[in-house]
């Protein structure tokens, strides 16, 4: 909305000297439900950074940390690293205790320094720029999932925007149901739109109420 609209940063899969992409293999290892819920947060990252809390945060020396919720009823890790404006995705695991383990913290901080040595991203030679990484949207595509994986994103960030202005407003969502002639339960599922069947019509009142415009581009 205005100059606070979606705005996407590029997710890459870390690639070791060796040439293994580790995560990313150990994606396509997961049961394809497991494997949606990884890749939405991930994708729900690109459109989020750098707000934190309850979706990241940060585990110090340049390390954050994704929880993500399975279908499984596990809890899967995902830790990244932000270089140059890229999230470059470093490690993933399935959570065992309740901590997260020193060894996975110091295997991820181990591949930051292997970044910022630049020593790392090709298997013969180091590259100049991140640019032959791949991306999360490549592999979303190949799962055949980046269109609705990236709908619920936007949807997501748009709700959230409409959220803080209402606070900065003192709005409440009883108020905000009133101006939009609708009931509370709605402005709840419009606040959390997880479900999908929020429009983008629907994020369009809202905020115009809150006193934004809600601007969408084709690139």
């Amino acid at each position: 909305m205005n100059a606070d609209r979606p705005r996407k940063i590029p997710v890459l899969f870390y690639r070791t000297p060796a040439g293994v992409e580790v995560v990313r293999n150990w994606l396509r290892g997961l049961d394809e439900g497991d494997r949606d819920a990884i890749g939405q947060d991930l994708m729900r990252v690109q459109y989020r950074w750098p707000v934190g809390m309850p979706l990241f945060r940060s585990m110090g020396d340049g390390l954050w940390e994704i929880r993500s919720d399975l279908p499984s009823h596990r809890i899967a890790r995902v830790l990244f690293n932000v270089q140059q404006g890229k999230i470059l995705v470093l490690h993933g695991f399935i959570k065992k205790t309740q901590k997260t383990p020193d060894d996975d913290l110091a295997l991820a901080r181990v591949n930051v320094n292997l970044i910022r040595e630049g020593v790392n991203m090709k298997k013969k030679k180091p590259p100049r720029s991140t640019d032959e990484l791949a991306t999360l949207d490549e592999f979303l595509k190949g799962e055949g999932k980046l269109e609705d994986f990236e709908a619920v994103a936007i949807k997501e960030v748009l709700a959230w925007q409409i959220a803080e202005a209402m606070k900065s407003q003192n709005l409440s969502r009883k108020r905000l149901a009133e101006r939009m002639g609708t009931s509370r339960s709605q402005i709840g599922r419009l606040l959390d739109p997880k479900d999908g069947n929020v429009t983008l019509a629907t994020l369009q009142r809202a905020a115009r109420i809150v006193g934004r415009t809600l601007r969408l581009e084709l690139v």
